[in-house]
């Protein structure tokens, strides 16, 4: 093997140092502007902040890590009605909810360009608005398939689980957007510290939708009460939330 394949080695390390010299003749390719709406560039700029980004792309998708252990037992459990559901839906709860409020974080009080987008000619409603449905928009891409692979199994345990992980998205949003403040996105990670009372609601809300999911799921009347309480978490939270113009 070294007889037949030494001799290649000079070759090769000659051409590939002959690359860094080379020109490149490859014409540019021709910028590609699309008409869309303000709204339209904005969600489009969080997406590809997020996409762009591999370490905080990575942290931000450890949360869905947590959607695994019910996509196999969905798997496992497939037709069988059981009490797999119980654990399925709750889950799938927490996660939209932590998944929101991570994204939400990003969105909101991770701006890079805040000073930047302050100068844009719209309105702060206008771009608050944007970046909420860029947000809400990544959550439905990741629970689609899930909630699709539930409704081949039960589509009522699939209705329930979309309006539980569609509230705990919402309220986690909502206390983000409530508790926000001006950071740079290298703090991802310890956006927990800067405000206890912004993470313990948004946790409290998180657990109560999930809570009232699972009692859906098990056909209780119970199901009023933690989703009481997840609204009472919001009040609170709302309450606690600092004053702003």
């Amino acid at each position: 093997m070294i007889a037949l394949s030494a001799s290649s080695f000079g070759r090769h390390a000659i051409r590939a140092a002959g690359l860094a010299h080379a020109s490149s003749k490859r014409q540019p390719a021709p910028p590609r502007f699309r008409p869309m709406t303000q709204r339209q560039a904005l969600r489009r700029k969080e997406w590809r902040l997020l996409r762009r980004d591999p370490w905080l792309l990575s942290q931000t998708l450890m949360q869905i890590l947590y959607l695994l252990p019910p996509a196999l037992l969905l798997w496992i459990n497939y037709g069988d009605s059981a009490g797999a559901y119980v654990v399925v839906v709750p889950v799938l709860v927490m996660a939209a909810g932590q998944l929101a409020g991570g994204l939400a974080w990003l969105a909101i009080s991770g701006e890079d360009a805040h000073d930047l987008v302050v100068t844009a000619p719209l309105t702060p409603r206008t771009v608050l608005i944007s970046k909420i449905e860029a947000v809400l928009a990544v959550i439905a891409i990741v629970l689609l398939p899930l909630l699709a692979l539930l409704a081949l199994s039960s589509p009522a345990m699939a209705a329930i689980t979309a309006l539980c992980a569609a509230l705990s998205a919402g309220s986690a949003t909502a206390i983000q957007l409530w508790f926000r403040v001006t950071a740079k996105r290298s703090m991802f990670r310890r956006r927990q510290v800067a405000s206890r009372a912004a993470t313990l609601s948004e946790a409290f809300a998180s657990i109560m939708w999930a809570g009232t999911g699972a009692l859906l799921a098990s056909g209780s009347i119970l199901a009023l009460a933690p989703a009481l309480c997840a609204l009472a978490v919001l009040g609170l939270a709302k309450l606690l939330s600092p004053r702003r113009d």
